[in-house]
C-alpha cells in the first residue's frame, strides 16, 4: 500500500468552532451512529465496534446509537462496556425512514450536550438529519463513507444526484465537519462529486495487531476461503467458476473452498455448486462469529467482489499472514501490492482467477512469504492503536 494519511486544512470558519467544542476537552466524548442493523454482521458495523472498543479501552467515552431495524430488541443496552441505544419506529416502507429521521433530530437536539463529536457509520439519511441540525445543535461531525451504499444508490452515484433524497443529502452534508473515506480511491470519487477536499480525511480501517497470527494446521488439502456477505455484488459466484476451472487445469490438486456468510444470495451459489459439479469440495459454513479459527485454517484468501471500500475482511486475512487474491478495484489496491502480498484479477473474470489459484496451489512457499509481507503492511499501516490516535486528533480538530 502506497499512501500518506493527510490531514485536512481545515476551513476556518469551521474550524474554529471544532477546537472551540474540543479543544479544552483530553478525552472527547463521541457518539457512534450506525445508520443500519446494530449489532451486523456487515463490514461497516463490524468496523464501528472494534474502533468503538479501540477508542474504550484509550479511556475515551464511546456510545452508541443505532435505528431499531428488527423489532422486538432492547432500546438500551450495554455491549463489552459500551452503551447502545436503538431509535424504535414503524417497520413501513417510506414512513418508517421519515419516523427514524424524525426521531434521530430529536435525540440529537435533546442529547447535544452529552457528547463532543458525533461519529457517523455509513452516510445516508442520518448524516442528512445530522447536517441540517449543524447550525443549531453545534455538534462537529464526522461521517463516514464504507463503500458500497453510497456508490449504489447513494451519495456518491452520480447517476441518482439529482434524485430529490440525494440532492438533500449533498446540501446536508454542506454543513458536515469532515467525511471520512477509508480508501484512496474513494477519496477520488469524493473530490469528483465536489466535497472540498477540506472536508476530506483519509484514516483507513482499524484492526488490534497485538497478537501473532494464529498456527496454521497442516492441512491435507490447499484450502482456499471468503468470508463476507452472500450477495451478487461480493463476485463470490465469480468465485466459484474460478474454483470449478481450476479444477479442471489440474484436477490432480487436493483443494477446498470455505464461505463463511450468509445472505440473499446463498441458495443460487449452493446450486451453482451443485451444477459445476464442485458441491462436495466447497463448505457453506453460514455466520462465522470468531473469524481468527476461521483465517487460519486457510491457505489463501480470496476477495471476488465488484465493489469495495477497504475491505475488513482483507485486512483481517492479511493480519492473519495469508497472501491474498483479490480484484484490482476501490480499497482492494490500498492493502495489497501485487506481487508481493498477493494478486489481482480484473473483476468477473474467473478464468484469470482460476490460474492464480493453481499458481497459489503449487506455490506455497511463496503463498508464506506473500502472507508475511501483508502481515507487515497491516501492522505498520492499519493496527487500532494508530487508526484510533488519527480519529482521536480529528475529533480534536486538530
Amino acid at each position: 500500500m502506497n499512501q500518506t494519511i493527510k490531514r485536512p486544512q481545515a476551513d476556518a470558519s469551521r474550524s474554529g468552532k471544532v477546537n472551540e467544542t474540543l479543544e479544552s476537552e483530553q478525552s472527547p466524548r463521541v457518539l457512534f451512529v450506525i445508520d443500519s442493523r446494530f449489532p451486523g454482521l456487515g463490514g461497516a458495523e463490524h468496523q464501528a465496534v472494534k474502533l468503538a472498543q479501540g477508542l474504550h479501552e484509550r479511556g475515551i467515552h464511546v456510545e452508541y446509537l443505532a435505528p431499531m431495524v428488527v423489532e422486538g430488541l432492547s432500546s438500551d443496552e450495554t455491549i463489552d462496556g459500551i452503551r447502545l441505544r436503538r431509535i424504535a419506529y414503524p417497520h413501513v416502507k417510506y414512513l418508517g425512514s421519515i419516523f427514524v429521521m424524525i426521531k434521530f433530530a430529536i435525540f440529537i437536539l435533546k442529547h447535544r450536550r452529552e457528547f463532543d463529536v458525533m461519529h457517523i457509520h455509513i452516510t445516508r439519511l442520518l448524516t442528512t438529519v445530522a447536517g441540517l441540525l449543524r447550525p443549531i445543535t453545534g455538534l462537529p461531525i464526522l461521517t463516514k463513507i464504507s463503500g458500497f451504499f453510497e456508490f449504489e444508490g447513494g451519495v456518491l452515484d452520480n447517476r441518482k444526484r439529482w434524485h430529490p433524497l440525494n440532492f438533500l443529502m449533498r446540501l446536508a452534508m454542506k454543513n458536515v465537519d469532515y467525511v471520512q473515506t477509508i480508501s484512496l480511491e474513494t477519496r477520488d470519487k469524493l473530490l469528483a462529486a465536489g466535497f472540498r477536499e477540506s472536508q476530506i480525511v483519509l484514516i483507513p480501517n482499524g484492526i488490534d495487531t497485538s497478537d501473532e497470527p494464529e498456527p496454521k494446521p497442516q492441512n491435507k488439502s490447499f484450502t482456499i476461503g471468503y468470508c463476507g456477505r452472500l450477495r451478487e455484488v461480493k463476485g463470490v459466484h465469480v468465485l466459484l467458476d474460478g474454483f470449478a476451472k481450476c479444477k479442471e487445469i489440474r484436477p490432480d490438486l487436493d483443494i477446498r473452498l470455505k464461505l463463511a456468510g450468509d445472505g440473499v444470495y446463498e441458495e443460487v451459489l449452493r446450486k451453482q455448486a451443485k451444477t459445476l459439479g464442485i458441491e462436495s469440495e466447497v463448505d457453506f459454513l453460514g455466520v462465522v462469529v470468531e473469524t481468527k479459527s476461521f483465517y487460519s485454517s486457510l491457505d489463501l484468501y480470496v476477495q471476488p467482489s465488484f465493489a469495495e471500500g477497504l475491505p475488513n475482511s482483507v485486512i483481517e486475512a492479511m493480519n492473519a499472514a495469508l497472501a491474498v487474491v483479490a480484484t484490482d478495484i476501490g480499497g482492494n489496491r490500498d492493502l495489497i501490492q501485487e506481487g508481493v502480498s498477493g494478486h489481482f484479477f480484473a473483476a468477473g473474470d474467473a478464468a484469470t482467477l482460476a490460474e492464480l489459484l493453481v499458481k497459489c496451489a503449487l506455490d506455497q512457499a511463496g503463498n508464506i512469504e506473500m502472507g508475511a509481507n501483508g502481515r507487515q503492511t497491516i501492522v505498520e499501516q492499519f493496527g487500532m492503536k494508530k487508526v484510533t490516535g488519527q480519529l482521536l486528533d480529528v475529533y480534536r480538530g486538530q
